[in-house]
């Protein structure tokens, strides 16, 4: 019941956060200066704060998405002045308000410096081959848990455009300390911001432990699916405990646990999956 009022939540709000959205899809590439920018720390970290503080109910912490699209990387695409100019200017009849009356040109420019500096972060490169990295990937069961391409198992994340939504050196990251940097979800309205696959831990009050990672949440019950896929809800006011665990995870790290070179391998193939194109 948690996860339908949700969803009919997500529906009624995602019309006011297309964002660049259809700007990407249903624009033509017009000539825009280059995405270059050397912005001091103290600008970007002006741009972060204005970029949590207006911007990431709709678009994610780190720009990865939530009601809205993932805009990583889009200065690269559309050019600074274009993001700056729907930024200020909205988007008419595409959900994205404009922000030209609330944020000054300094500010504007800021948050585009911040999303340049999060696109470097997460880039990298990619130094393995993708056709080991399918095997490394068959090999660790990896898809006991995770779907690609309608095949697999769905305790994890479904992986089938990984590539296109994340760049090398997060994937990286993610194998290696999974739990560490975790996408923001796409329902916000009954909690404020929620992080996505938040792993959480329950005792209820007769003693029963239960862990996963939490599916929804209100002020009143709690959703967990646990690392079989199986799903408990929990009334607040029947837990003993209730303890949030950033930083931990369902999936095991594999740090250490495989070479170097598979890991190389494998962040290929999953920055080699990018959907139907």
């Amino acid at each position: 019941m948690i996860a339908i009022r949700s969803f009919c939540i997500a529906t009624i709000v995602t019309a006011g956060c297309a964002f660049f959205g259809v700007a990407v899809h249903a624009s033509p590439k017009p000539a825009q200066k280059a995405a270059v920018a050397n912005p001091t720390p103290e600008q970007l970290d002006q741009g972060k704060q204005t970029f949590e503080s207006t911007c990431s109910t709709c678009h994610g912490l780190d720009g990865g998405g939530a009601m809205g699209p993932n805009i990583q990387g889009i200065p690269f695409r559309l050019g600074t002045d274009a993001v700056a100019n729907i930024i200020k200017n909205g988007i008419s009849n595409g959900g994205m308000p404009a922000f030209g009356a609330t944020l000054s040109a300094a500010q504007i420019q800021s948050v585009v410096d911040y999303l340049l500096s999060l696109t470097r972060k997460d880039a990298g490169p990619v130094n393995g081959d993708a056709t080991r990295g399918k095997q490394v990937y068959a090999a660790n069961g990896c898809a006991n848990c995770h779907m690609i391409d309608g095949e697999g198992g769905d305790s994890g994340p479904e992986l089938s455009n990984v590539g296109g939504e994340r760049g090398p050196s997060y994937l990286r990251t993610t194998l290696l300390y999974p739990g560490e940097d975790l996408p923001q979800a796409r329902v916000f309205l009954e909690s404020g911001g929620q992080l996505d696959f938040l792993y959480v831990e329950v005792v209820t009050k007769d003693g029963h432990t239960v862990d996963g990672t939490r599916v929804a949440e209100d002020s009143f019950h709690i959703v967990l699916k646990d690392a079989n896929g199986k799903f408990h809800s929990f009334r607040k006011e029947d837990l003993r405990d209730l303890k949030k665990e950033p930083g931990k995870s369902l999936m095991p790290s594999f740090k250490g646990k495989i070479s170097d070179a598979d890991i190389n391998d494998l962040v290929a193939y999953l920055a080699s999956l990018k959907g139907a194109q």
